[in-house]
């Protein structure tokens, strides 16, 4: 493949969705509607347990007072929390940099945290959304079914959403038991974390964080790379359910460095897409609705700039914020969310078409 290729992709992906994004949200938007609508629900039922967590267990001095309150930041949007009202202060984190973990705490109470952050599946409501890679796996396909690389290369019917999801719904629960068998391998390090921790006393490890995160970090980035083509080995092809995994890591393994830095630069830029909106939208927020007053504070300022880089701005409220602002927060989230899927979609189909027709023409040529 030429040089360019990295920007041929990007060229691909931006064409295909600027072209064709009323299909993808379309086959999107009836779980896009379910899955927020869950997260909205799952936000108040955890903040009335953490309510209820608070009043149950926690005693403090008299003089330091904790409370149920909402911690707004520009990666989550919103979640409940439980903070002291004498220690509410802003927070940077900054998405993606080297290692090593790095944080300092300035005069002002801010504390500016540097650290990676590769672990980007929302396990909310949210990762419903997950659902819909299969459907938009077969339309990105049958888009570019005129390229020659795809495997369902002969006549189709016309592509719609519902065309999609009728297709989709033959293997519905293939994609489902495939979508919760990936969950449960990509975290496959913090179940290892939790046996250790069973198993060895912990004030026997030397290095017990450091071994953690490892067994945290690693196997996920292994797995989600490797794994990573399962959504059009699975409606593409007709592989079992482990075929699906077998299939994907085949494809993967000899170009496994490329993916994972193409999956990389996706995260930062899904990353940097997140921080900007929600930071935008929180600003808006913050002109009509007085308890965000401290949002619009701490975002007036240059640190406004540093989610152009993907960082996250978090602001611990004093007081619970009003529900119809948490709603309208929360929805604002679910709707980013569905915008970055079908980026997803499109990055790992036609990935997956590239290797393809890689195979083939090296078998071709052999």
């Amino acid at each position: 493949m030429p040089d360019n290729r990295h920007t041929n992709l990007l060229r691909t992906i931006v064409e295909l969705y600027r072209t064709h994004w009323r299909l993808f949200w379309c086959i999107m938007l009836p779980v896009a509607v379910v899955a927020i609508s869950l997260d909205i629900a799952q936000f108040f039922h955890f903040a009335k347990l953490s309510e209820n967590e608070m009043r149950n267990t926690f005693t403090t001095p008299s003089r330091q007072v904790l409370t149920a309150t909402s911690n707004i930041n520009t990666t989550s949007g919103i979640t409940p929390t439980i903070a002291s009202t004498t220690n509410a202060s802003p927070r940077v984190d900054w998405g993606l940099t080297p290692i090593p973990y790095f944080g300092t705490t300035d005069g002002k109470g801010t504390a500016w945290e540097w650290k990676i952050k590769f672990k980007s599946l929302d396990y909310g409501a949210l990762v419903l959304l997950l659902l819909t890679l299969c459907p938009l796996s077969l339309a990105v396909a049958r888009i570019s079914r005129g390229s020659g690389v795809s495997e369902t290369a002969e006549e189709l019917p016309p592509s719609t959403a519902r065309e999609m999801w009728r297709q989709t719904g033959r293997k519905a629960l293939t994609v489902f038991v495939a979508t919760l068998l990936l969950l449960l391998i990509v975290d496959v390090g913090n179940y290892l974390y939790v046996l250790m921790q069973w198993l060895i006393p912990s004030h026997s490890w030397r290095f017990q964080f450091e071994l953690g995160y490892i067994l945290s970090v690693v196997p996920y980035i292994y797995f989600m790379v490797t794994l990573s083509l399962y959504n059009p080995c699975l409606i593409l092809e007709n592989n079992s359910l482990i075929g699906i995994f077998r299939r994907s890591h085949a494809l993967v393994s000899r170009a496994r460095f490329r993916f994972f830095g193409i999956y990389l630069l996706t995260g930062w830029i899904a990353a940097v897409i997140t921080s900007v909106l929600i930071g935008v939208a929180l600003l808006v927020f913050s002109m009509f609705i007085s308890e965000l007053a401290p949002v619009r504070e701490t975002l007036s300022s240059l640190k406004f700039l540093v989610l152009f880089i993907g960082a996250d701005v978090e602001v611990v409220l004093p007081q619970v914020l009003s529900t119809p602002a948490t709603v309208a927060i929360l929805v604002v989230k679910g709707l980013i969310a569905t915008f970055l899927v079908p980026i997803w979609a499109i990055l790992t189909t036609r990935l997956y078409l590239e290797r393809v027709e890689a195979i083939r023409g090296a078998t071709l040529l052999h």
